[in-house]
């Protein structure tokens, strides 16, 4: 029961429902509420009820299990049926748009497509077709007669204005399914929110539904912002905003190694004007001899659960694996061992990758366990969740974002300005050891700069808030 519980408070707490459904079926009640890992990529991809009493904190309703988890409760239909405004599910197909530029070339499409289909059969007992369509350039015409669609980059009848900078589902008056996100890695997440609504099927939990007659509706997930967190019982535990001259070494530490094609050292990072600058650059003197040179920081306390939000500028990458790349991340002690790691539940943890820069317009983060489920079963090789997100007319260099990750018992939830991009329990589940938060320039394989380049990140502030 608590881990049920956990679950459902984890799932629920980023579902903002903003539009209600559409007029709902008769009887259905309204309620009132690795330093190795690092340079590895992974594979490419082949082509296509309520409370007695009022709580005494203000948390909103949805954030509370005694309440009931959506604004419409969900009662099968006495034959058992599966139909979607009228249509019997049987007759869907679903068409995911997958990005085909070069920009999405590392993302793992097993890791999209499986728990969507076998999530669907598994709760429906039904299996549906599946295409997958090359989404070059914005999309109109229909694939099939009756559709559920994921991607970012397409439209229908009945569909709201395409948003790029949010992740929202729902169900069009004709019938049209749609799950629209900034990285196909959220698909999943979004089809369970949808399976816990309208099938009656708690996130995660698999369980067979008795029935679903679906009507009009859409969600919508909200921004996360400190009055959630708060209302959610997290506070802060820790903050620097890098004051001073210098930095606390107390608190931080350097890592002080060669680093690929380059070293890492203390003397790359500066303090001053309340910012801490990472630099990276060419240098003929250095601790370790003449050469490349970026910083790599950690903090001593390790955390284990929590939010970890970074605001960083980061430095110009002009291509992948050619240049500094800037990186907000947290560490397991072992996340490299498959028997340690056991596929991220284990005592060697994971890696997490909150941010990880590549160029302009660029943001990406991954989740890197060793010991997964995988073709070899448990062995050496690790496995990432890649989520990436393109296009949105940023220059991540150029202004300050803020980069966060919100890590429970459920999930991993990373977000980019408050807006969620990820969110994932890679691979059998999330860590639950401490491990420790670092921000680091890094030098790449195959590096290919002039060697009069200078690059800099530049982070205003860290902040990691818990649970008592």
């Amino acid at each position: 029961m608590k881990r049920f519980l956990s679950i459902l408070i984890a799932s629920l707490m980023i579902l903002g429902v903003f539009a209600s459904c559409g007029e709902q079926q008769q009887g259905q009640p309204v309620s009132s509420e690795n330093p190795d890992s690092r340079s590895e990529e992974p594979s490419s991809l082949e082509e296509p009820t309520e409370p007695d009493t009022e709580p005494e904190s203000e948390i909103p309703a949805w954030a509370d299990p005694a309440s009931p988890i959506f604004e419409y409760e969900y009662i099968a239909p006495a034959d058992g049926s599966f139909t979607i405004c009228g249509i019997p599910l049987s007759d869907y197909t679903i068409v995911l748009y997958f990005p085909t530029s070069s920009d999405y070339s590392y993302q793992d499409r097993k890791l999209i497509v499986e728990p969507v289909t076998d999530s669907l059969y598994k709760a429906a007992g039904t299996e549906l077709d599946l295409k997958i369509v090359k989404n070059d350039k914005y999309n109109t015409q229909s694939w099939a007669e009756h559709e559920i669609l994921f991607g970012n980059n397409f439209q229908r009848e009945g569909m709201p204005e395409k948003n790029p900078k949010s992740s929202y589902y729902g169900v069009t008056a004709n019938g049209t399914v749609y799950f629209c996100s900034l990285s196909p890695m959220m698909y999943s997440y979004l089809w369970d929110l949808f399976l816990a609504e309208f099938f009656g099927v708690p996130v995660e939990s698999r369980a067979a539904s008795g029935g679903c007659a679906l009507t009009e509706c859409y969600r919508e997930i909200p921004k996360l912002d400190e009055d959630l967190l708060k209302q959610l019982g997290y506070s802060p535990v820790f903050r620097d905003e890098f004051e001073g001259d210098s930095l606390d070494w107390t608190v931080w530490t350097a890592i002080d190694d060669v680093n690929r094609c380059g070293y890492s050292c203390k003397e790359q990072a500066k303090v001053y004007d309340g910012q801490l600058h990472l630099m990276g650059n060419y240098v003929t003197d250095g601790e370790h001899g003449e050469g490349w040179y970026g910083c790599d920081l950690k903090l001593n306390q390790w955390y284990s659960y929590g939010y970890f939000k970074s605001v960083i500028r980061t430095s110009v990458c002009k291509e992948r694996s050619q240049d500094f790349w800037s990186a907000f991340w947290i560490q397991g002690p072992s996340p490299y061992d498959p028997v340690l790691s056991h596929g991220g539940i284990g005592e060697g943890g994971a890696e997490l990758d909150i941010m990880e820069n590549f160029g302009y317009d660029y943001t990406s983060c991954c989740f890197w366990v060793a010991g997964y489920e995988g073709t070899a079963g448990l062995d050496g090789t690790l496995y990432g969740a890649l989520h990436e997100v393109h296009n949105l007319g940023t220059d991540y260099s150029e202004d300050f974002h803020t980069y966060a990750l919100l890590w429970d018992e459920s999930y991993y939830r990373v977000y980019v300005d408050d807006i969620l991009i990820a969110c994932t329990h890679f691979g059998y589940g999330t860590s639950h050891v401490p491990e420790e938060v670092r921000l680091s320039l890094e030098v790449p394989k195959g590096f290919n700069v002039p060697q009069d380049t200078v690059r800099e990140m530049t982070v205003e502030s860290i902040e990691i808030w818990q649970k008592p």
